[in-house]
């Protein structure tokens, strides 16, 4: 892409025609500067865009589409699996992916108890796309807030007696630099941090072999992270954010979890999985920006549809052939390796504790949470998370 900096145009454009207006020009500063971010991330996604195209000519579409067909043959596989007296909670049912996993889950006679923002929208589009509605409970949640995520954890608490499978799959992408009211930086907390909280709120409905499944993407592989990260590693100060980073590093946060659930569930018959979907399918993700919608139009072609996305995520919840595996990472309904910092398991102990550090800081009643969760340890005070370790080893 040529090299064109936003900012300094309209700097020159200020200079030039010396507007008076001092609240205007501050206002076109902002712009400039969410123009200047938003440049940053689509040279990034045109990075990965070029990685696509290049793995293509190397002679890997041929074994792509193949993959592509196989993924969507899932679903007819897992159809004879009997979900009857199963409950699934899936943050981000009301659209795309989410949509299709609670209609897949819910025609296998599966209870889906559907967590999103907006009740009304997930009842209309559920009513539309889903066969049987009856299946369905609607809670609602905001995941930008911690103390809506109690209030839905709380509602579950008293309607629900038992989850069988939980899909966290709700993610969001593509806006400005913001934080949420608990001090956050939004991506950061929506992606991972809120449904982390809930899960850890949901311990005492927990199946004794129930599934987690993490909805994660390839694109961890562009975070590097230094041996020992900080708040502002996980949750990024303005001057280092892009969204397409904040995105990335939320997805991560979700394989190193993965490996520090299997970990401490490692005597028990529950199970964590990360899936990935796909990349550039063309969701509700790119929404928030004209060029993010043009450039995921374009990638269509070559990308799957919404449904073939879905069936990793359906084959992680429902499959026989994962009974007793755990922390596996899933491509195409394959296991794959994620990147070495996302199976370091004394890095994933290092972001747990810096995790919990944050829950506790804003979570009330943190240590009876954990406890309710299963016993899970960890140094918070100290930060050292040897001493984690020894509990474990």
């Amino acid at each position: 892409m040529p090299s064109i900096n936003p900012c300094r145009f309209f700097h020159t454009t200020i200079h030039l025609t010396g507007l008076p207006q001092i609240a205007f020009n501050l206002h076109l500063l902002q712009c400039c500067k969410r123009i200047n971010e938003l440049y940053i991330d689509i040279e990034i996604l045109v990075s990965q865009l070029q990685n696509v195209i290049s793995r293509c000519e190397r002679s890997k579409l041929l074994d792509d589409m193949v993959r592509a067909i196989a993924t969507s043959l899932v679903l007819s596989l897992v159809r004879e699996v009997n979900l009857a007296d199963k409950t699934c909670l899936i943050t981000g049912a009301s659209g795309s992916i989410g949509l299709e996993l609670t209609r897949c889950l819910s025609l296998r006679d599966c209870n889906v108890l559907m967590a999103c923002r907006n009740v009304y929208k997930a009842k209309v589009l559920a009513k539309r796309n889903c066969e049987k509605t009856e299946r369905l409970t609607f809670y609602p949640v905001n995941l930008t807030s911690l103390k809506s995520v109690k209030n839905c954890a709380e509602e579950i608490l008293t309607k629900e007696k038992k989850i069988d499978i939980v899909i966290l799959n709700a993610a969001t992408f593509g806006l400005p630099w913001t934080v949420t009211e608990d001090r956050l930086e939004t991506i950061f907390q929506v992606n991972f941090l809120s449904q982390y909280y809930l899960l850890l709120c949901l311990g005492r409905i927990l199946a004794s072999d129930v599934r987690v499944i993490f909805t994660s993407s390839e694109s961890h592989r562009n975070i590097n992270w230094p041996s020992s990260p900080t708040l502002e590693s996980i949750s990024l100060p303005k001057e280092k954010y892009t969204s397409i980073k904040a995105y990335n590093i939320s997805k991560l946060c979700g394989l190193l979890l993965m490996h520090y659930l299997s970990n401490q569930w490692a005597n028990s018959k529950k199970s964590v999985f990360c899936a990935h979907p796909g990349s550039f399918i063309k969701t509700g993700l790119c929404r928030n920006w004209w060029a993010y919608e043009a450039l995921y139009t374009l990638m269509m072609p070559f990308s799957k549809s919404i449904k073939q996305g879905a069936s990793t995520i359906v084959y992680c919840a429902t499959s026989p052939e994962l009974k007793g595996e755990t922390a596996v990472y899933l491509n195409n309904c394959k296991r794959c390796n994620e990147s070495d910092i996302a199976k370091d398991i004394r890095m994933s102990f290092k972001v747990h504790d810096l995790i919990l550090n944050l829950l506790r800081d804003r979570a009330d009643n943190f240590d009876e949470l954990i406890k309710e969760f299963g016993n899970i340890k960890s140094n918070v005070k100290t930060n050292n998370y040897y001493t984690s370790c020894i509990y474990q080893y």
